[in-house]
């Protein structure tokens, strides 16, 4: 039971809590070592779909290192990579490696369904 509030999987899940659904990309700042690209990037895509919400479906933390299942849904209301907005609402899925470090993450790499996301928004 411990192992649910590991302080690795607690990090991963305010990334999708506090930074995703409470619409606070200024917490990359804290969460990450190098931030400037990820509230970029959160910033831009909540600006396309300010209405979405991420569930971490499941989170493994071992060592340094953690991985996250999520999966995500909202309202395309915004231009996004060149696609103007539709009003749709789409969903996807994805999964989140970190490498993390006293308390912040050194690297990530995430793997999400963007081309199910753009079939959503052309279909």
């Amino acid at each position: 039971m411990s192992d649910l509030l590991s302080p690795n999987k607690a990090l991963m899940g305010r990334i999708y809590e506090e930074m995703w659904n409470k619409g606070n990309p200024a917490l990359a700042a804290e969460l990450f070592t190098q931030p400037a690209g990820v509230e970029r990037f959160v910033s831009e895509f909540l600006r396309s779909f300010p209405d979405l919400k991420h569930m971490l479906e499941t989170c493994i933390a071992e060592g340094n290192i953690a991985v996250a299942r999520f999966s995500a849904h909202g309202t395309h209301t915004g231009q996004w990579q060149g696609f103007q907005p539709t009003g749709k609402t789409v969903r996807y899925t994805g999964l989140t490696w970190a490498r993390i470090a006293n308390g912040k993450i050194l690297e990530h790499h995430t793997e999400w369904d963007k081309a199910g996301l753009i079939e959503q928004i052309r279909g």
